[in-house]
């Protein structure tokens, strides 16, 4: 192998395939990225077997080849260089890599790309194609309420529903439940239809790798429907999908409710971070109280003090007090992509639902919790 690349394009891929490397890996193996000449340029692979990141970064190939070298070396090496033309040569017989910048020479000794767990393949046939940042968007405002406790996997994850042009995706820790629906184009053969659960803290990291210069996401899976892929231009992101079954999330979503509430998002999102500060018991409660075209944030903390703050609002239906976690109705908040926002109700005891005033394409149910 050798070719010539730029250090910062390079340390760009390294940046990001670098957080699928395994630090604590029985596998030597799996603590070095791959690095393979392609067609389209010099491919920088890493994984930890359930999750695989490949970038694929502009070089002139000179000879083609593969090797394996160590992440957390390579790429703090990579950063500290000068923007120059960086010489990749691999010693075939000793698996040295020898780097050549600047006035930099530099062997880095690597192991054989043979050792490299065998990259997991795709289906060739249906694809989902959707708009990167859309994507971005909505593993934003879904994988947020993911639950984070391992004892139950299904929760970690994402579940994702595909029918026809749609696309679902949801996620429960059993506290709050997020619900987003995306226009999605169908290509190849025949067109994928069913669910899958992809983990969340991979579908962030797909999340992270969208930027302007790559404007849409193709979403395939594995013939064996155990495997999810995610392209993006230059970028290749594959994980491994979570057995089990999901819960029938659906029955939770109220039909109608006794009290809507409607004000702009921004005030609301602005008052319910300062409440929050001096929400600081047990379950972070947060007071709603609505009434005569008024919300009214009030948290209390008998250690602490006191907050109340009422904004004018829209407010249709019945009167009502209930209590949530603070920290779920921010994190609702922050992710809302509308200039105003929706809270229904159905008395103080029923789970709340906030989504953007308007449209039905987004909600997120926050189970109440109950105050003095």
């Amino acid at each position: 192998m050798k070719c010539s690349v730029s250090p910062s394009a390079l340390s760009a891929a390294l940046s990001l395939v670098s957080r699928a490397v395994s630090p604590r890996s029985t596998l030597p193996v799996l603590g070095n990225v791959l690095l393979e000449t392609t067609d389209g340029g010099l491919r920088v692979t890493a994984t930890n077997l359930d999750l695989t990141m490949a970038a694929t970064v502009p070089a002139e190939i000179e000879l083609d080849g593969r090797t394996t070298v160590p992440a957390r070396l390579l790429s703090e090496y990579v950063a500290s260089l000068a923007e120059a033309p960086c010489t990749m040569e691999l010693d075939v017989n000793t698996q040295v890599l020898k780097l050549s910048c600047g006035v930099h020479r530099t062997n880095l000794h690597g192991i054989d790309a043979v050792e490299f767990p065998p990259l997991p393949a795709r289906d060739a046939g249906a694809a989902i194609e959707l708009d990167a940042a859309v994507f971005a968007n909505a593993v934003a405002q879904t994988a947020m309420a993911a639950s984070g406790d391992e004892a139950s996997p299904v929760l970690t994850g994402v579940l994702f529903q595909v029918e026809g042009e749609r696309l679902t995706l949801a996620a429960t820790d059993r506290h709050r439940l997020a619900v987003k629906t995306l226009e999605a184009k169908s290509s190849g053969e025949k067109a994928f239809t069913g669910s899958v659960i992809v983990p969340s803290r991979h579908l962030s990291e797909v999340a992270r790798a969208v930027n302007p210069t790559r404007p849409t996401v193709s979403i395939s899976f594995s013939e064996q429907r155990n495997q999810v892929f995610f392209s993006l231009k230059d970028v290749e992101i594959s994980s491994r999908l979570i057995e089990g079954n999901y819960p029938n999330y659906a029955q939770v979503i109220p039909g109608e409710s006794t009290t809507t509430v409607k004000l702009p998002t921004a005030s609301l999102l602005r008052e319910a971070k300062t409440a929050s500060v001096l929400a600081r018991d047990a379950a972070n409660p947060v007071r709603l109280r609505v009434g005569d075209n008024t919300l009214t944030l009030v948290a209390q903390t008998a250690e602490v003090g006191d907050d109340e703050a009422p904004l004018s609002a829209n407010v249709k239906g019945d009167d009502v007090q209930i209590a949530f976690n603070a920290r779920y109705v921010l994190d609702a908040l922050s992710v809302m992509d509308s200039d105003e926002v929706q809270l229904s109700f159905n008395g103080s005891l029923q789970p709340g639902v906030i989504r953007p005033s308007g449209r039905d394409d987004y909600l997120c149910i926050i189970m109440p919790v109950r105050v003095p």
